[in-house]
């Protein structure tokens, strides 16, 4: 017997080993939450087989007595955690059905009766103690087994949908050894002087089975052992759940931040690419209205808004007249003077601002007068040249989220945009009418240096004609007609090359080298020189107004000096790019001159100072009786 008492103690006393190694883990399943009450039943009962072996193994009076006394103790106690931990099981299984709810309504009289006839009984008896352990075992041991045996069962119902079958099983097994342990260590107690433990007890059993029943307590208590190492399976299942569901999350995580980092790089090259964009269009000086659209119709995109629009103040800054605006398909465009009073409080403003944030909580729509409907959301920036205000750009959502200070920030860099569209159209307006300007005064100085005093010359030739016709001498009034003749062809050749190059300066349409060659062609038909025209470019080069305003005149005065001074039969024109600038050199077969000795001679300081005005640079190489070449350079446009 002493054997079988420590395998029934050892086995519970694994039991809560293994439970509260377990225990060290953390689990989110109700189970976990009630198992510390297993554990405490399984070690205290360990503790109660464990007495009862060195009960038997004693032999002296006085310790037999203190360890039946321990016993008595830690019997009805260890049965209290099992009634604890089977009524947790239950509960953690969720609701019980409707006619289950009401037992311990019920039972709660009859249990009580019983309660009190126990207590009577084991006050009233002479054997105390083993009266105490009777009743625990009837009282406390069966319906805790019956309850943790309940409350397995439950559990695998619970758990058979979501865990491994083989878990499920575990709890069933579990479950059954419980029930058989209720009744053979619940029902079936020491023997007692009267009453049912008097016919049912551990002697009457050995009797009629021809064995002790603590061997079938001992193996219950293996079984429920083994059986629950089984059950702690679905805690491992449950932690493979996990790790997979972690992984699954991570995995989920990253594709999720890789999504937002591609949307991120995508959005960012979608502002760089409109802004690049934007740029070179402000850098190829395109139409200034052209630019603007292209800004509002970017910003209307890239902010997901449902308009985007620019408005420029009037002369006394009292109203704002609507610019361009970028509207959905089908909008009509309600174009014309703005007076809303919220738009012209935010064009007045020193700082961007957004609605409805930086405006009275009370207005939670605005009645936008370019879409002609209400909006929910706007973000304003002011638009200010050489600090002074001159329009605003907003955008606007009939729906949906607000505009955030990042949309803000964002549509600062378009209003950057629009500011230098317009004032790089200003700039140019302001360099037309100064190139305007200069042309007219070019043009008063060849006319004062060449046809107002060939007109002067002819009239002094008339008049010595006049004074020789009086004088009746005809050979020399044909001399000075002759003079005079060659003097009104050469004026007639500045007249026409003025021309020509005023016709080739003004003219936009054609581009370029188009009027470049066209000009040459005419250059040689009218002075007979034979013209040779090389260009290496497929399309027009990117200059900037000025750098090709005074590249077309440096050609054409280095083509003038050709006419006038170097006496050529032929001449050339090469244009080439290379090293981010674009260079030309007139070349000739003339007389040539020496440049060390003139070198301010025939207008080169002011073809050199042309030259660096665009930001490059004028070279001139001669020889008299070599010809000259004039090598000119200006800076292309990235």
């Amino acid at each position: 017997m002493p054997a079988i008492y420590f395998i029934y103690g050892l086995a519970f006393f694994s039991l809560g080993m293994v439970i509260w190694v377990e225990k060290r883990h953390a689990s989110d399943l109700p189970l976990a939450h009630q198992l510390p009450w297993l554990a405490a039943f399984a070690f205290t009962h360990s503790l109660v087989e464990w007495l009862e072996m060195f009960a038997m193994l004693q032999r002296l009076p006085a310790s037999h007595a203190a360890l039946d006394l321990a016993h008595a103790v830690l019997l009805p106690l260890s049965c209290l955690f099992l009634v604890r931990f089977g009524i947790g099981l239950i509960n953690e299984a969720g609701p019980l059905s409707d006619w289950m709810t009401l037992a311990p309504v019920v039972l709660i009289v009859p249990l009580g009766l019983l309660l009190g006839f126990a207590l009577i009984v084991i006050l009233s008896s002479n054997s105390t103690l083993l009266m105490a352990e009777i009743w625990s075992r009837y009282l406390l041991y069966f319906p805790g087994s019956l309850l943790t045996g309940f409350g397995f069962l439950r559990q695998s119902r619970r758990l058979k949908f979501s865990y491994p079958a083989q878990a499920s099983r575990y709890l069933k097994l579990v479950s059954a050894a419980f029930f058989v342990n209720a009744v053979a260590a619940g029902l079936i107690p020491p023997a007692g002087t009267d009453g049912l433990p008097a016919l049912i007890n551990e002697e009457s059993f050995l009797a009629l089975a021809g064995h002790p029943v603590q061997i079938w307590r001992a193996v219950m208590a293996v079984a429920i052992a083994l059986f629950f190492v089984g059950v702690l399976r679905i805690f491992e299942f449950e932690r493979s759940r996990k790790v997979t569901e972690l992984e699954n999350q991570k995995e989920e995580a990253q594709r999720a931040t890789l999504v937002a980092k591609t949307q991120a790089l995508q959005t960012s090259e979608a502002w760089t690419d409109s802004l690049v964009d934007i740029s070179r269009r402000i850098a190829n000086l395109d139409d200034v209205d052209a630019i603007i659209q292209t800004i509002a119709q970017s910003a209307r995109r890239l902010l997901q808004a449902d308009i985007a629009a620019l408005a420029l103040w009037n002369e006394d800054l009292t109203a704002l007249e609507i610019r361009c605006a970028a509207l959905p398909e089908g909008a009509p465009q309600n174009f014309g003077r703005i007076e809303t009073p919220l738009l012209l409080t935010a064009a007045r403003q020193a700082n961007p601002s957004l609605f409805p944030q930086n405006f009275a909580s009370s207005l939670d729509v605005w009645a936008c007068p370019a879409l002609g409907r209400e909006i929910h959301a706007a973000a304003f920036v002011p638009l200010r040249l050489d600090a002074q205000p001159i329009g605003v750009f907003w955008v606007g959502r009939e729906s949906g989220s607000i505009f955030s200070t990042g949309d803000l920030l964002g549509l600062e860099r378009l209003a950057a945009q629009t500011v230098i569209a317009l004032e790089h159209a200003l700039m140019t307006s302001r360099l037309q009418s100064l190139a305007t300007m200069e042309e007219r005064g070019r043009i008063a100085r060849e006319m004062h240096d060449g046809l107002a005093q060939v007109l002067g010359y002819v009239g002094m030739e008339l008049q010595t004609i006049e004074a020789l016709t009086r004088t009746e001498q005809r050979e020399a009034v044909l001399t000075e007609l002759q003079q005079a003749q060659r003097s009104v062809q050469l004026a007639q050749a500045d007249v026409r090359e003025n021309i020509l190059s005023l016709r080739t300066t003004l003219s936009n349409e054609k581009g370029l080298l188009p009027a470049l060659r066209e000009y040459i062609e005419e250059f040689g038909v009218q002075t007979g020189v034979q013209m040779q025209f090389q260009c290496g470019l497929t399309s027009d080069p990117a200059l900037s107004p000025l750098a090709e305003a005074q590249l077309t005149r440096i050609i054409q005065e280095a083509l003038t000096n050709v006419r006038k001074h170097a006496r050529a039969e032929h001449a050339q024109v090469q244009i080439a790019q290379r090293n981010g600038s674009l260079r030309v050199i007139v070349s000739d077969d003339g007389i040539g001159f020496e440049c060390s000795a003139k070198p301010g001679h025939y207008g080169l300081v002011t073809m050199r100072e042309r030259a660096e005005s665009a930001g490059g640079g004028l070279t001139v190489t001669s020889q008299s009786g070599k010809g000259t070449n004039v090598e000119t350079w200006v800076p292309v446009l990235k």
